[in-house]
């Protein structure tokens, strides 16, 4: 406080002066109104809006309605003091600054009134120029700490919201210093591995990194304080709790930020790196899911063709470079079929695992087992000396199955018969061996069950037949030998059909019916299935302008497409042109291809799914994780519908470990906005399972079974809605 003389003021005026004028409002509470009127007209020509009363309680009561910028207040006054003013000023949360302005010229007065508050005391009689400064003081002063408030403000907000922003994402964010110990992480941390705050705050990240990991981790963290300005980004396994062995996968990135060489010294924090940490754990389970998927059989969980041929791969390439050998036994249950039609289709796949597992009983270490498909086996045994090794394997197995399988009640007894074929007698690549061993179980059996036969040149004679087969496919296709069986899709809740599939059958004039699996393949290696295909097609399309016609279509028409198909360059063309020539809507048409069109080139397949989807045409995948599912193609291809191999459906009535499968397969059909039907469905069990998963349509005898155009057309007449028969 300072009792002002005139020659004491500044050459300027205080900052934000000026500004402060404007519209700034000034209450007097002064008892003479003399000097009251004098200070109002200085006020105003100053450019101060002013307001005056003559005693205490009228100026309490004028401050708590009008809330000015500035109070000026005498210390007498007749009711109450100047002092006693301030006090129930600041009582009632009144915060404007205050200059006392009296006559009175006890130092104590004005020692007391700075003490309530008071930002100045001018004693009268007032000069001028000292009040006008006194008062542009003020206001500036005032001015100055609502600007800090606000700035105050806004950095709280600041802070909180960049704290709700960091704690409310999804990945962990942390600070390490130039050692590498933890100095911030937010909650997502406790959240995903269930770690304190507390228990790593200024501690090593390298705490929380899995054992395995810990060289790259510190390389990593060491290649940043090389490159203070570089990002880096590497996966790591994050221990789930300190002490744990659990782990989740991380991608991090660390970014290193150092301070400033003029401000260096300043602080002990003179490094940070940044750190985001995203978990990518469900991707990587995915992933390691679907290369599962891609490698192994669902039914029994061993090897199935793709991987047995990686492994023989390898094999022949260390064989060729030690001169070793190599046998490889095609393997195939007698009269299984007899045992499936006895037992049923579900207790005949426990024997399929049973089996499984009693062969693998009798291997070596590095010998392979796997399942080709139904009830045949395919064996790399590499390493042998002589025939006689291999033999021995056979009568091993043969041995192993000598004991009784019990199911269903049943005492069931089984033999194998076992074709073989050797590297290098027999053949040098992969696809040689195991066709030569085919051959060999083929001409072995035709001298009963329970044989063993050594491949030889003459067998090859065998294919005879299959080139007259294929033959008779020729003429078949040329003479309309073949029919369609549409097996409907129905809606999991309505039970409504949504669409049906069509299934190519062989009417052939001496051996019957044939069902797709004994003459497709004999198609696609006489390069038949373009013909076979577009008369699927065309005869698909006929049918369904009949029924638009009859007012009885289905929704939609699922029919099987070859990846073979997409290798022709005009495939594309002549399909839309068929739609085209028959009037059909390209949305009611479904092509179901299975997941062998991933290991062509992407491109191509890109190229024409994204034609056909163009021009209106569904895609949906046939037998997902069956061969080699991908994620990252789901994305890529247009792809508008998933179906669920029946394999792993006729497991939920058996093997748990199944269902996880099936749900995988659910949540990454529904997080694609993929729609999702269930085939081979022959269970209420299976049926339940499958509709508390969210699965939105089934196919299969729990339904219906494929059914003759004419069946059909009389079901879509009625309209009826199809739902399990009751049990």
């Amino acid at each position: 406080m300072t009792f002002w003389q005139k020659e004491d003021l500044p050459a300027s005026p205080p900052a934000s002066s000026e500004s402060g004028k404007i519209n700034a409002r000034l209450l007097i509470i002064e008892d003479d109104r003399t000097f009251a009127t004098s200070m109002q007209r200085l006020l105003t020509h100053a450019g101060y809006r002013t307001e005056a009363v003559e005693n205490g309680l009228d100026g309490l009561e004028t401050l708590a309605a009008t809330r000015p910028d500035l109070l000026l207040v005498d210390i007498n006054l007749p009711d109450m003091t100047g002092h006693e003013v301030i006090r129930a000023a600041r009582d009632k949360g009144l915060t404007m600054p205050v200059i006392v302005v009296s006559g009175e010229s006890e130092i104590d007065a004005a020692i007391l009134a700075l003490r309530l508050g008071a930002m100045d005391y001018v004693r009268k009689p007032i000069e001028p120029e000292i009040l006008l400064y006194a008062v542009a003081r003020a206001l500036a002063q005032r001015c100055l700490e609502r600007e800090h408030k606000t700035a105050r403000q806004r950095v709280d907000r600041s802070e909180k919201l960049h704290r709700f922003l960091v704690d409310a994402a999804p990945d962990v964010i942390f600070i390490l210093d130039e050692t590498g110990k933890i100095s911030y992480v937010n909650q997502r941390l406790h959240e995903l591995l269930g770690v304190e705050e507390k228990q790593v705050i200024g501690r090593h990240f390298s705490r929380l990194v899995h054992d395995h990991d810990q060289k790259r981790a510190r390389y990593a963290f060491s290649a940043r304080k090389l490159a203070e300005t570089a990002r880096h980004s590497i996966e790591l396994r994050l221990k789930s709790g300190l002490d744990h062995a659990g782990f989740r996968h991380f991608e991090v990135s660390l970014a290193a930020v150092g301070m400033p060489e003029e401000q260096a010294g300043e602080s002990d924090d003179q490094a940070h790196y940044y750190g985001v940490a995203r978990d990518v754990t469900a991707h990587r389970e995915a992933e390691a899911l679907t290369l599962y998927q891609a490698n192994h059989d669902a039914l029994t969980g061993l090897p199935n063709r793709n991987l047995f041929r990686d492994h023989l791969g390898l094999a022949l390439i260390q064989a060729r470079r030690n001169q070793g050998r190599i046998a490889v036994l095609f393997l195939n249950l007698d009269r299984f079929k007899h045992v499936n039609d006895l037992i049923g289709h579900a207790k005949a796949d426990e024997l399929l695992r049973e089996v499984g597992e009693r062969i693998q009983r009798c291997l070596r270490g590095g010998d392979t087992l796997a399942r080709f498909v139904g009830d045949e086996f395919l064996l790399l045994t590499p390493c042998f000396q002589h025939e006689g090794e291999v033999l021995d394997l056979v009568e091993r197995i043969n041995q192993e199955l000598t004991e009784p399988f019990r199911n269903a009640g049943r005492s069931i007894h089984l033999s194998i018969s076992a074709g073989i074929a050797m590297y290098p007698e027999h053949g040098e690549s992969a696809d040689a061996l195991i066709r030569h061993a085919n051959i060999a179980l083929y001409h072995g059996r035709l001298a009963g069950s329970n044989t063993h036969s050594f491949f030889m040149r003459e067998m090859g004679e065998s294919a005879d037949q299959r080139l007259k087969l294929q033959s008779e496919l020729r003429y078949a296709i040329r003479h309309d030998q073949f029919e369609l069986y549409y097996q409907p899709q129905v809606d999991i809740g309505s039970g409504r059909v949504k669409g049906v599939e069509a299934l190519v059958r062989w009417n052939h004039p001496e051996l019957g019916l044939l069902p797709p699996g004994e003459f497709l393949p004999l198609a696609e290696e006489a390069d038949l299935i373009g013909d076979l295909g577009e008369w699927v097609i065309r005869s698909a399309c006929k049918t369904l302008r009949n029924w638009f016609a009859q007012g009885i279509a289905p929704p939609r028409v699922a029919i099987n497409i070859s990846p073979q198909h997409l290798d022709e360059a005009d495939f594309v063309e002549r399909f839309v042109g068929l739609l085209e020539e028959y009037q059909i809507e390209p949305a009611r048409i479904e092509v179901e291809l299975t997941e062998n069109l991933f290991i062509r080139d992407p491109h191509v397949v890109a190229e024409k799914l994204h034609s056909l989807a163009a021009h209106g045409v569904m895609i949906a995948i046939d037998d997902f994780g069956t061969q080699y599912s991908s994620l990252s193609y789901l994305q890529k291809f247009p792809i508008h519908t998933l179906k669920i191999d029946k394999s792993f459906v006729w497991e939920i009535d058996r093997e748990y470990r199944q269902h996880a499968i099936i749900k995988a397969i659910i949540s990454i059909a529904h997080g694609l906005g993929l729609n999702l039907i269930a085939e081979g469905v022959e269970t209420d069990e299976q049926l339940r399972f499958l509709e508390n998963q969210g699965c939105d349509e089934i196919q299969g005898y729990l339904i219906s079974k494929p059914l003759k155009r004419e069946a059909l057309e009389s079901l879509l007449t009625r309209g009826l809605e199809i739902h399990p028969a009751p049990q």
